[in-house]
């Protein structure tokens, strides 16, 4: 019995053992190497807020408590944002305020943004901001260049300026290319340029057409709007989003593409009813194959001049 237990300690050591390991040393050698990444899809986050005002009484109750405070609650919207994106409502100067919240003087509509501005938006997350607005050139072309040079010293992107409209601000650090157009109806009224523009474009990035268009205060897009939001997509933009009313607008889906007619405020100091205060904030999730989900998330510009995270409204109606 012993030898015969000695013999089959034996043939372990001097046969089972050593297949066994010539066995893991083939696999580990010769097995395919599986590609784990190919269950994975990379995706980009792109998000559009819209009117940011910050004169009059937003810079008055900024000087207080400091130009972050406008948005502490609404940070979370922005954690998990690749590409951070809204309308600056005006230019970013060394010159003195001349518009007033307490009045309603000529000069009431007229803005500058304290240099400050320009800090805390990078430092909140900002990316790009757009400027073909009706309020840019509140200081001229001199105001254009201030801005234009602290917002690159803070390298933050911008696109949209009136001397520069149809040039795109492209952001290449993630797959898909993100590019984003400006369209406006003071500066950029060359649609035909503008499409070519687009139509250039390689198939492979994801274009977006920033518009600042509409009526005021009205809920429902203008015919021109829903027209050039079509001409947009025709020409291959895979999304276009607005802003100017300073109300949420209606959405639409053309050719399987979003459209958001107008985002309303983001920073403002528009108090007078519950649609002004009422801000719509878009989550776009783009992948590598140029599909896309969207997200909303609403905001509420409160009287002490912050924005905050609200429940003002729960989705935005479709255009009919």
């Amino acid at each position: 019995m012993k030898k015969n237990s000695r013999n089959w300690t034996a043939f372990i050591i001097l046969i089972v053992i050593p297949v066994y390991v010539l066995g893991v040393f083939v696999s580990d050698v010769f097995a395919p190497e599986i590609d784990v990444s190919k269950d994975s899809v990379e995706i980009t986050t792109v998000t559009f807020v819209g009117d940011m005002m910050f004169d009059r009484y937003i810079r008055e109750r900024a000087l207080s408590r400091g130009y972050p405070s406008i948005f502490t609650e609404v940070l979370p919207l922005f954690a998990k944002s690749d590409v951070l994106v809204g309308n600056l409502e005006g230019p970013i100067t060394t010159f003195a305020p001349v518009s007033n919240w307490r009045d309603g003087g000529p000069d009431h509509y007229r803005f500058t943004f304290a240099t400050t501005v320009v800090e805390t938006i990078a430092q909140v997350g900002f990316d790009a901001v757009f400027l073909g607005n009706n309020h840019i050139l509140n200081f001229g072309e001199e105001g254009v260049s201030q801005t234009k040079t602290w917002l690159s010293q803070h390298n933050l992107g911008y696109f949209g300026a009136p001397d520069e409209v149809y040039v795109p601000w492209t952001y290449a650090s993630t797959s898909p290319t993100v590019v984003l157009y400006a369209f406006d109806t003071w500066y950029s009224r060359d649609v035909a340029r503008l499409t070519e523009r687009i139509r250039g474009e390689p198939e492979d990035v994801f274009v977006v057409v920033y518009a600042h268009w509409g009526n005021e205060y009205e809920v429902a897009p203008t015919s021109g709007q829903r027209q050039l939001a079509h001409q947009f997509i025709d020409a291959g933009a895979d999304f276009v989003v607005g802003s100017h009313p300073h109300v949420i607008q209606t959405k639409e889906k053309f050719q399987e593409k979003w459209i958001y007619y107008s985002l309303g405020n983001f920073v403002f100091d528009q108090y007078f009813n519950p649609k002004v205060q009422c801000g719509l904030v878009v989550n776009l999730s783009i992948q590598e194959d140029l599909a896309y989900t969207v997200e909303e998330n609403f905001v509420e510009l409160a009287r002490d001049g912050t924005t905050k995270l609200s429940e003002c409204d729960v989705s935005v109606s479709l255009d009919k």
